[in-house]
Parts: C-alpha cells; structure tokens; sequence
C-alpha cells in the first residue's frame, strides 16, 4: 500500500500564535485523545507499525518523520497524519528538546 504523507501546517492569521493549548484544542475538536511528550535532541523512535491511526502534533522544536520510507521535517504547528497499518520512524533533528502531542483517534 502506497501511503501520502499528509502535513498539515499551522496558519497564524487562521489559527493564532502556536500553542500547546490551541494545538491540543484543534486536534481534539477533530476526535482525538491526546498526550504530551519531550523528546531530547538526538531522540530516534524506531521504525514502528502503527496500530491505530493518530497524529503526530509539533508545539516545539524540530522533528523528521518517516512514514512508509517518505520523510519530512516538522516545525512547530505541523500536524502529520499518521494511517493505521503505516511504519513510521522519529527523529529529533534540533539542538533543542522537541515538544510534542501525541494523539490517537478516539472511535
């Protein structure tokens, strides 16, 4: 199966400055249940299948996601859309501990 990365980046004059708050507001308005985590510079996750679907959520720093071997790098604000049954690898790239959300969908 063929998977299509699906970023979504935050937009300033629509959704305001970048927050964990409004981020966290705006991923669980769509259905989502949603966890915090820091990740220190230098983190590698694993090639991963994921179980269920979910959303990797950037609040702060700099992270590069592989899914299905497409990657791309995440600032804060991007949104990626992660597929059930997607094999996806993280990796810290910045000098600074990246802040995440960490959500999965809820039905």
């Amino acid at each position: 199966m063929l998977t299509v990365m699906r970023i979504e980046r935050w937009d300033p004059r629509r959704d305001g400055p970048v927050t964990e708050a409004a981020l966290r507001h705006k991923v669980e308005t769509i259905g989502y249940e949603v966890s915090s985590l820091a990740w220190p510079a230098g983190t590698v996750v694993p090639p991963q299948t994921q179980y269920k679907e979910r959303l990797d959520c950037v609040v702060t720093g700099i992270v590069k996601i592989t899914l299905d071997g497409e990657s791309a790098i995440l600032t804060a604000g991007d949104i990626v859309f992660v597929p059930r049954g997607s094999i996806r690898r993280v990796e810290v790239v910045g000098s600074a501990t990246a802040h995440c959300l960490d959500a999965v969908y809820a039905h």
